[in-house]
């Protein structure tokens, strides 16, 4: 009752007339629909919520038994005071089955609730998320106006003035969009680390300082999202978040850092140890990269995804872990200025993923680790990128799917990564991604017409 009387305040404080309704499909598209203010003041729709059609929703519920009810998660109302008018507010919705009244179980939030939750009855008291958020901007009057046209994309646009990471003005003058961007966002309550130009052309990164859950983590990632593309709009600019929109540059990942909590400390950090790494710490290491195979169907959700996966720009192809090495899936950053901490870095999560279904297969596949007590080996010191296969054999590096087809068959044999979504989820998204799978198999494309017609 004190969260709905805190949004009803927010409501009144700062005259919202209307409210947009979020809530995520299976595989991650954001939805949304707005209603006026006046209904947020009457205790039904906090309790009740509304009806929709949730066939006309990927991966909810079919045509012959299509109503389903959300209900809006008053902890989440935000004004969103950095939109032109000021007057619109924001609500996360949870969606449940219409008959039990119950969660419905294949909600993307609901299956990071159940992993935030996994947390707690292991005995920690939180474990801390802090997703990485990279993305290429556009000019609107650069981008094709029929993007169908076989050979249009930004590979072959003129480069909007870029001069890489960390570029300074005025060779990166997409910064006064950025600064927006990341005023809005503590303006909503999300602290920003830093954000700066990144490596590739057009390429950008905001981070942000630790989230208190998964559920927290993935409603801020949808948040930044919409707000990314938003803002965008005002200024011409086209926000993507495709992992590999531009040829032979790096691509975006969503790289994600971790740190567990038990008895208000750190539960990865250890003194005694090399690196500081705690056996908590290692034994969550191990479950990630023994699930890594069947997470990537989940954190690399797209044909496209793969084509980031690919040596020397930074993204991992192998199954290792090591301190600093950003040639490895799992890093230790260096944690500059802070004592008795230490953050385990995931880096093979790209921005196309849901961010609700990627962290709760993220946590669950630590707490394996955890729970089973995997060591994950010693650290890779190396370039991983540079080691031959006699030395990846001697080592046990593995490596990760390169295809969404061998990620979706890990995927279906992993039964602990399974879990994380529960069989409805599963079972959709296996559905829907082999159908997205076959899609792209059998479309004739235009590299097939450039390679191929004159045979």
């Amino acid at each position: 009752m004190q969260d709905v009387e805190r949004a009803q305040r927010l409501l009144k404080d700062n005259d919202i007339e209307w409210v947009q309704g979020h809530f995520v499909d299976l595989m991650g598209y954001l939805r949304t629909f707005s209603m006026p203010a006046a209904p947020y003041f009457e205790s039904a729709i906090w309790k009740e919520g509304m009806g929709f059609d949730g066939s006309s929703v990927k991966g909810f519920a079919t045509v012959e038994s299509s109503d389903m009810v959300i209900v809006p998660d008053p902890a989440t109302l935000l004004p969103l005071s950095w939109l032109e008018d000021g007057r619109r507010a924001r609500v996360v919705m949870d969606v449940f089955d219409v008959a039990s009244r119950q969660h419905f179980e294949g909600d993307p939030r609901h299956i990071a609730r159940r992993a935030a939750h996994q947390v707690r009855d292991m005995g920690f008291d939180a474990l801390h998320l802090a997703p990485e958020f990279e993305f290429h901007v556009f000019e609107q009057e650069r981008w094709p106006r029929d993007a169908a046209q076989p050979d249009l994309h930004p590979g072959v646009l003129d480069p909007v003035q870029s001069g890489g990471y960390f570029a300074p003005l005025p060779f990166d003058h997409m910064e006064p969009f950025r600064n927006h961007l990341s005023e809005a966002l503590m303006a909503s309550g999300i602290d920003v680390k830093y954000h700066h130009h990144e490596g590739g052309t057009w390429q950008h990164e905001v981070e942000i300082r630790p989230l208190a859950d998964a559920v927290q983590a993935a409603d801020v990632t949808v948040l930044f999202k919409f707000m990314a593309r938003t803002l965008g709009s005002l200024y011409d600019l086209l926000v993507s978040f495709m992992p590999k929109p531009v040829p032979n540059e790096a691509g975006s990942g969503m790289h994600v850092h971790l740190e567990m909590f038990r008895g208000g400390r750190c539960a990865f950090y250890d003194p005694d140890e090399k690196h500081h790494l705690s056996q908590t710490a290692r034994y969550f290491i191990g479950g990630i990269l023994e699930h890594a195979p069947a997470m990537t169907a989940l954190t690399n959700p797209t044909v496209n995804s793969y084509k980031r996966l690919v040596p020397h720009h930074e993204a991992p192809i192998h199954i290792a872990w090591g301190a600093y090495n950003r040639s490895s899936l799992v890093r230790i950053p260096v944690q500059a200025g802070k004592n008795s901490s230490l953050d385990v870095e995931v880096r093979h999560p790209d921005p196309s993923a849901n961010p609700y279904l990627a962290f709760a297969a993220i946590v669950h596949a630590g707490l394996d680790g955890i729970r089973q007590k995997r060591e994950p080996g010693p650290a890779v010191e190396h370039n991983v990128y540079a080691m031959d296969d006699r030395q990846l054999r001697e080592h046990g590096i593995g490596m990760l799917p390169r295809t969404l087809g061998e990620a979706l068959e890990a995927l279906h044999s992993d039964q602990v990564v399974q879990d994380a979504l529960g069989p409805v989820a599963v079972q959709a998204f296996l559905d829907l991604k082999r159908r997205e799978w076959q899609d792209f198999l059998t479309h004739v494309s235009p590299w097939d017409y450039r390679r191929y017609f004159t045979i």
